[in-house]
């Protein structure tokens, strides 16, 4: 029995959308590299080329939220809904601290596309988080 046919279909529609919105981040990315780091791309169309890796990564979190609403199993929904709120918190609490670091003190800048990426690894802490006080990490089997 192959993945897709034991899936949950709201599952399978978030992978898919996941699959899309990185192949769309890695590709503008590498086009952007290319285009405006070494061939010196510049004008409105550079700038859309630049905007595209962080809006194809701002997708994750539309595609996250609909896997929330479209979860048919309320125990999984708060499941994912607990996950987004650890790793909001915990990217939120990051980026303000860090700022506040900036503000006060000799620290390097971190750049504000690190930011989002905090909040997919906390992703993965509110799973942990799920399996340590709920004995599961939230799977859709």
């Amino acid at each position: 029995m192959s993945f897709a046919s034991r899936a949950k279909p709201e599952k399978l529609r978030y992978l898919i959308r996941i699959a899309f919105a990185m192949v769309i981040y890695l590709g503008s990315l590498f086009a952007a590299e290319i285009l405006i780091e070494d061939q010196g791309m510049s004008g409105w169309p550079a700038y859309v080329l630049a905007a595209l890796p962080g809006l194809s990564f701002a997708a994750v979190f539309w595609i996250f939220v609909r896997l929330i609403v479209e979860e048919r199993d309320e125990y999984f929904r708060m499941l994912y809904v607990r996950q987004v709120l650890v790793a909001t918190g915990l990217a939120l609490t990051a980026a303000a601290v860090w700022g506040f670091l900036e503000t006060y003190m000799p620290v390097p800048h971190i750049r504000a596309f690190w930011w989002p990426t905090i909040w997919c690894f906390g992703l993965g802490v509110g799973a942990v988080y799920n399996k340590i006080t709920m004995g599961t990490y939230g799977e859709c089997a």
